[in-house]
Formats: C-alpha cells, structure tokens, sequence
C-alpha cells in the first residue's frame, strides 16, 4: 500500500467509531451522535438471528469510510440487518448491502424503500410494489426478505406482502401490523388513517390483523374481503383478525361480522375494536366512526360461526378478554365472584353484573356490539332481594373503573337491552365524583335512549357526505396497483441526459436507404404516443442521417425470419462476430407509418412485391459493418409506454399475430393463474395483463429475435406495439439488484466508442445473466458486467423449448455508466464493468449528477468481487444457440451497414 493510500485510509479509520446503544451496533463518526440515531437505536427491537447494525455516515461518503465501516462491524457467522440512518437513496443502500455481504463474508439484510417506524421497536420498510428488506449473501443474487422487522410467522403469503388490487375500487395494502383492505381514494383522507395505523398498529409475532375500510372514504363490499380471503392458505387464516375500520357495504339485516362468516362459509376471529400497544400482548380499543378510539374494551376477540340456515345463526363466542378491576376471582372463563351472590361478566358493550345462575336472555346480552361513544355497565333489575343491591354494586364497579373508561360509562337495565331500548337509570358518576363534566358525559347516553344497542349513534344529516365534499372523483388509474406502480418507462426514464462525449466523425454514420415495399391501401395511422421518448447520453449531433433513413435489419446471427402476417423490410443481416453467415433470405412489405399504424393493414401475403438483388456469400462476408451510437428515437419509434395505456397496441398484437399468440396463450395463462403475484392483476385486467405475458414469450422465443435490432435503429414499425406490450408485461416481473453478466467480443470501433464516453442509453432489450454462461465465455474474450437496479427476470415466462432460466432484461430507455473498461491481453480477459444510472441522478434539464462517486466505487468493487468468485466457480452452459445473438452487443450501440456508393 502506498503512503499516501495509507494515511488517506488511517484517518477515514480514526474518523469513524463504534458501539452498542440498546439492541444495536451503531457504526457513527467520532464526533458527532445525532439524537435521530440515538433514538433510533433505543428504540429497536432485538433480531435474534442477525447481528442490528444501524450506520450514521455523512451523505456521498467516500469509499475509503465504507471500508473502515466495515472494519467496525461485528464479525459473526449469522450476519448482519443493515440500518442506513439519513435520507439515503435506494441505490446507496443496495449498493452498501451487496459490497458489505461480499467484505465481511455474511449475509447481509438491507431496506430497500422507506424505513417506518411501528410500535415496540418494528420497522416497516415499503415504497411499492417489490420493496422490502432484502437478503444479501456472497456470490448469489438478492433475495427478498419481507417488509416487516421483527419478520412474524405469519409473513408469508403473497397478499400480506406487496399491494393487491381486491376490485375495481380497492386493494389490499400491507401495514406493519397486518393488511388494510381500503378504497383507493380519496388520497387526501387515507394518508391520515395509514400514518396512524403505521405508528399504532403493532406486529404481532402469531396475529395478523385485517383492518377493514376507512373512515371518511367510500365503503369496500363483502367481495373485497372474499376475494382476500381466497388468496390465503388454509393453515394462515386461524392468525387473522379482522378489525372493522371503515363502512363496509352489508346486505340484508345481519351484523357486519355475522355476513363476513356467512359470506365466507367458515368460522372468523374478530377484534371488537383495534389493537394498540404492546407488540405481544396489546390492548384493544373500541373505535368511533372517524377512526379515533373510545374506550379500552375487555371483551378483546369474538368468534363468529356461520349460519346453519339463514338468519339461524348461534350467537358470537367470546374468544379473548382482560380482567375488569382488580382484585377478583374468576369462577368461569369472563365470569368473576363480585360478591357472594352476585358474579360480574365481561360482555361486548362492556360489563354485566347478574345473579350467579344463567339467566334466559343472556345470549341477547352477549350479542350486543360495542359502542365506542359509551362503555355499558349492565345490572339485573326485578330478581328478588338483590335487585337493590345489584345496582349499588354497579356503581362500585363504575368507581373501581380507570378513569378513561369511567368517563364514557353509564349504567344500564339489561332489561332495556333486551327490549332493545338502552335507559340511562341515572348519573351515577355524579355519586362518585362531583365533576361536572363528568356528569354532563354520562348524561349524554340519555338522549339517545330509544336506539338500538347494536347500532352506532344516527349521524346528523350530511355527516357521511360531508367527508368527500370537494374531494376529486375516484379514478380508474388510481395509484399502488399492481399495473401502475412498477411501470418503470412512463415516469422513471429520464427526459433526457447532457452530452458526455464530442460528436462522431459523420462517415460513421453512413446507412444503407430502405427498399422499397409494397404499397397498398390502408386506414388512418392511430395517433402516436403523446409522451416524448428522452434522449440518448451523448451529443445529438452525432446522428446526421434522419432515423427515416436508417436501415431495417434482422438480428444478428438470426436463424429463422419471423413467423408474422405482418412482414419487415430486411436487408442484409449484421452477424456478430462469433456467429456465423447471415441469413440469405430477404423479405420485403410495408412498412406502417406510425409505430401502430399496421394495425389494421390487410396481411401481406405470397411475394414481396419488391425483392433486393441477391448478393453471394462473398459479398456479404466482405461487407462493411459500422457501430455506432444509437439514435435518440422519434415518439412513435420508442418502446416507451404511453400514458394513454396499451389499448390499442394490445388489439394489434391479438390481431396481427393472432396465429402466434393462440399457441402460447394457453400456456401462459395457466403459468400465469399458478403464480400468486398475478392473482389480483388477472382479476383487474386479465386481457391486458395475458397480452403482455404473452408478448414476453413471443420476445423471448424465435419470433423476437429481430426486434432488438429494429428498436436500435430507431425505425418505425410493427415492431414498436410489439416491444410496448413486452414492456408493460415486464414491469410485472420480479426486479433483480445486483451484478449481472454477459460475454461478447467488441470490435475496435466499439472499444474507441466506449473509451470516448461515459454515458449511454440502451433503447432495445438488453439481454444478460445473473451468473456466467461457460459457452459464452469460451468463444468471446470480453465479461461484460452491468450492476442492475431494475431489470426483470424472466424465467417465469421462458419458452418451453431451450429456455435461458438464468436471464434478465433491461427495458428500453434504460442509462449505463461506464466503470472501468480493460481489452484483452494474451491470456487475458477483457473487461467491461457498467452501473444502471437511477433515475434520481438525472435531473429535469438532463444532466447527470456527478456527485455519485461512492455509488461508483461501491458497484465497481461488488462487481469485481463477483469476477473472482465466478472465476472460481464450475462453468455451466446458461444460453442455447438459438438465444446467443441477444447476448452479443454492448449497451448503447448498433452495428449497420455502409453500403457502396453506386449501390445507393
């Protein structure tokens, strides 16, 4: 180590410290202990299976701080959950993870979204579909690790981890605590409500709770809850506790929790209010109709069975509860010895004191629901000698009561219950104490004593409209849904990016014309996008020729044209130079004007009207191929989703290649019902989201293998709505973070190329791995490594025949920056080593923030960590031969033609 890298590293080591503050390792610099962190720390639970670790650093900290952070944490073989304290960004934290498991040789446990705070030291970690802590270990890819810190038992199923559309109008969204069946807007009134149910809801280790609707918000229906429910294992539904938060719309005259166990046909546990507190033994509060507490309810759990007939159902079972006051003896489970002859009940609305024998109305008494305006203290009237005495004796109880309880109490003929007329006998509070506010509220029952016990108090008149005045109608593309929020091209794709580089020499753009198809008549072209695709990284200038002019070219090294009605002028193919010839076919039709408007345009069958002059083997080994950077495309030549949706590309892709996608349909609508990340898609959108699906398996099998070439070239064609369906259907994938691969042999002018920029933008599929591919490594002498953020894997959707179980694809728009670069030597391996640009490092105006030297340096180091360990590992062969081409050109550039002068 030289002297100056030594001292550089001696006091980034001296400038760091560490130690242990409550269940936590907290790695800070010397001299500075925020109270954010401190109070962070305290407050974490403890994780009996990982070493806590919460990391303070300065933001954009170098990486030689990284490096003696790592030298600070504990060096265990049961790893580490990272805590990275701060505003970080996503990638930092993924980026620290991955290096961390490689330094110290352990997993490693790191948030990947928001870190939220819950009760009893829990952190909930969510910003999205596919969020969540996330598993890193050495030499392997990220694993998702749940949402939820300590992870309980029940934190398995799909519909309890990510966000499911339920219908139309609602979803399911997981909380800290369990899931929250809501309405999808308004906005404005769920973000109160989801703040405190994030904060007061606990993470219970054996009970998820199901809060159900939203005060103030337009009710979810009993199919909500039934299609949640069907997305559940059997052996997880005993953990769930329902706790009714919002209107629910109930048909018939049944109570709101009796229709739910109807409607289910089995047997449900429900909450008579919400837990709060404790994360293992919380307290139950009763809930007023603003979603606010009442009073803390002894009768904690009911279980409700399903009717035997309708409207013959038995009435609902106590399940769990507290002691009342203290200083009693249960005699049976809820029942306690008050006096000799006389017993005190816990019951749903409150307290019931009765004679110690069972008495012909008691399942009316225990059937009544809570009320959170008003705690009932229950007493038997008209039973001999006692009756006197059993009121006195309420009103003991009412004194012996805390004094949040007492103040919402009144007492109460369980006579009139039975009547179904509550009748205040009088303030018996004011006998107790002597404040005149608490004789005012426990007068307030009085008023309302021709109500029914069941029911929550008559709102005044325009109280439930007066929530949604104002408030903007719900729409059909509300936010969180499963085919929205992962859509990565329509909100996340940079506008554009600053020039990096000076302009091209303009001979290296010289193309080959068009020919010339057949014409025919056909419909108006469907308006284009109205979304703009952003710009490639580099100089705008650098493209002389209009993209018009630009070439249509099949894939390199393709061994089969495409099975389609709707044909794509080809010239001559660019082989990449492991492959072989090119094909000798050529076909020829028309091309649409706009990237839909092939739409409706008859088939082009029989000979192409126009067929190129046949050239000899020869000639086509000795053509001249020229790479160049890709061209910014024009609107209607980008694979960008547009926000209008995917309507009509959708029909044109079940239209056009209606042969192709009955084959595979099939097929990928059972994989598809399989795999519970798409129930709740199938259901919102079954068309839309089996199109994408099967546009993907189309991309992936012989009938995609010119499309890449096509979109690079920014030309216009059938291939635009094609890839756009692709597109859509992989942002429903599983993302992979992390080092993938692939191998190629880059040709001089793509070495000046990448030596003479930074930045590029890669505007058809990349194709590479998650770990090498031993064929592809012995005919190609350059590993080309890329650190993804957001590419998709595929392997759900492979093709049946020769599958590449080990691939991920960047969508179109995606921005590389270049790391290192290394050519090969005699013996030596070349290497390209590239970083995924977020979108956060591009700003409006599209400059990219150079300011990220620490992300740099902690891809650059995962990424030859992964060399080494792969170079150590056993070759396996990943990629067939008919899937090699998609393998073989680094991001950002194309390979075209230069055809002679007197040929054009």
């Amino acid at each position: 180590m030289s002297p100056l890298t030594k001292r550089r590293d001696d006091a980034a080591d001296r400038s760091m410290i560490g130690h242990v503050i409550g269940n936590a390792h907290v790695v800070r610099p010397r001299h500075v202990l925020r109270d954010e962190i401190r109070d962070l720390a305290l407050g974490l639970a403890a994780d009996p299976d990982h070493e806590l670790v919460v990391v303070d650093l300065p933001m954009d900290s170098s990486f030689a701080v990284w490096e003696s952070t790592a030298k600070l944490l504990p060096r265990k073989r049961r790893g580490v959950r990272l805590v990275i304290g701060g505003r970080r960004s996503r990638e930092t934290t993924a980026l620290a993870g991955q290096w961390l498991s490689e330094r110290l040789n352990c997993p490693v446990i790191a948030p990947d979204g928001s870190i939220m705070r819950s009760v009893g030291g829990s952190l909930f970690v969510d910003a999205g579909w596919g969020t969540g802590w996330v598993r890193f270990q050495p030499g392997k890819p990220p694993k998702p690790d749940g949402k939820r810190f300590p992870r309980p038992a029940w934190e398995t199923a799909a519909c309890l981890i990510e966000i499911m559309p339920t219908s139309a109008g609602s979803v399911a969204e997981p909380l800290p605590g369990g899931v929250w069946l809501r309405p999808r807007g308004p906005e404005s009134v769920l973000r109160a409500h989801r703040k405190r149910l994030v904060e007061t809801l606990p993470c219970q280790p054996d009970v998820c709770v199901v809060v159900l609707g939203c005060p103030g918000a337009p009710p979810i229906t009993i199919q909500d809850i039934t299609r949640f429910w069907s997305w559940l294992p059997d052996e997880l539904r005993a953990q769930l506790r329902l706790a009714k938060f919002g209107p629910l719309t109930v048909p018939g005259n049944t109570s709101y929790y009796q229709n739910i166990a109807d409607t289910l046909g089995e047997q449900i546990t429900c909450y008579t209010g919400i837990p709060v507190g404790s994360r293992t033994e919380p307290e139950v509060y009763t809930l007023r109709t603003d979603g606010t507490v009442g009073w803390r309810a002894f009768a904690e759990e009911m279980t409700y069975t399903p009717a035997v007939a309708e409207g013959l159902a038995m009435p609902p079972a106590l399940r769990s509860y507290c002691a009342p006051v203290f200083g009693v003896k249960e005699i049976a489970p809820a029942v306690y010895q008050y006096a000799p002859d006389v017993v005190l009940e816990v019951v749903q609305s409150g307290l019931w004191l009765r004679p110690p024998y069972e008495l012909p109305h008691a399942p009316a008494i225990r059937s009544v629901e809570p009320d959170a305006e008003r705690h009932l203290v229950l007493f038997e009237d008209g039973h001999g000698d006692a009756s006197g005495r059993l009121r006195e004796l309420a009103e003991d109880v009412l004194g012996c009561l805390v004094p949040a309880t007492r103040h919402l109490s009144g007492l109460v003929r369980a006579e009139s219950v039975v009547q179904q007329r509550i009748e205040i006998v009088g303030q018996a509070l004011g006998a107790i104490e002597a404040s005149p506010t608490a004789a005012a509220v426990t007068a307030g029952p009085a008023q309302q004593s021709t109500a029914d016990p069941g029911e929550r108090p008559a709102r005044e008149p325009g109280q439930e409209t007066d929530a949604r005045q104002g408030k903007a109608p719900l729409e059909s593309d509300a936010p969180l849904s499963v085919d929205t929020v992962t859509t990565r091209l329509a909100s996340v794709t940079p506008e554009a990016l600053s020039p990096m580089a000076p302009p091209m020499d303009a001979t290296s753009m010289q193309s080959a014309s068009m020919a010339e198809a057949a014409t025919h008549d056909a419909p108006p072209a469907v308006p284009a996008p109205s979304a703009d695709p952003p710009p490639v990284p580099g100089d705008s200038s650098a493209v002389q020729a209009p993209v018009a002019d630009l070439p249509v070219v099949d894939a390199p090294g393709a061994e089969r044209p495409r099975v389609s009605p709707v044909q794509i002028t080809e010239v001559a193919a660019l082989p990449a130079p492991q492959t072989g010839p090119p094909p000798s076919e050529v076909a020829s039709a028309s091309m649409p004007p706009t990237g839909i408007a092939a739409a409706d345009a008859p088939a082009v069958t029989g000979t192409p009207a126009v067929q190129p002059p046949a050239q000899s083997d020869a000639r086509q080994q000795t053509a001249a191929f020229v790479t160049i950077v890709q061209p910014t495309p024009s609107t209607a030549a980008a694979a960008l989703v547009p926000k209008r949706g995917l309507d009509e590309e959708r029909a044109w892709l079940r239209r056009t290649l209606s042969r192709e996608y009955a084959a595979e349909s099939n097929s990928v609508s059972r994989v598809l019902s399989e795999h519970p990340g798409f129930q709740g898609a199938l259901e919102r959108s079954s068309g839309g989201v089996l199109s994408d699906a099967v546009a993907i398996r189309l991309y992936l099998s012989g009938e995609g293998d010119g499309l890449d070439l096509q979109l690079r070239m920014g030309a216009v064609g059938p291939h635009v709505p094609f890839a756009r369906c692709v597109v859509s259907g992989l942002s429903r994938l599983p993302s992979h973070r992390g080092a993938t691969v692939f191998a190629t042999s880059p040709t001089p002018q793509e070495w000046e190329l990448y030596r003479s920029r930074k930045f590029f933008t890669e505007w058809g599929f990349i194709n590479a791995l998650s770990a090498p591919c031993a064929k592809q490594r012995q005919t190609n002498d350059v590993d080309v490594l890329v650190w993804s953020m957001t590419a998709r894997r595929t392997k759900l959707l492979e093709p049946e025949l020769n599958p590449t179980a080990d691939r991920v694809l960047f969508v179109p728009g995606t921005s590389f920056k270049v790391l290192d670069l290394t050519e090969p030597e005699e013996g030596v391996r070349g290497q390209v080593l590239l970083r995924e640009l977020a979108a956060n490092e591009i700003d409006s105006a599209g400059r990219v923030d150079d300011n990220r030297a620490s992300l740099d340096e902690l891809a650059l180091n995962s990424l030859r960590r992964c060399l080494d360990k792969w170079a150590e590992a056993k070759g396996e062969v990943r990629v067939a031969d008919a899937a090699a081409p998609r393998f073989s050109l680094l991001p950002g550039l194309v390979r075209t033609t230069s055809a002679p002068e007197e040929e054009r």
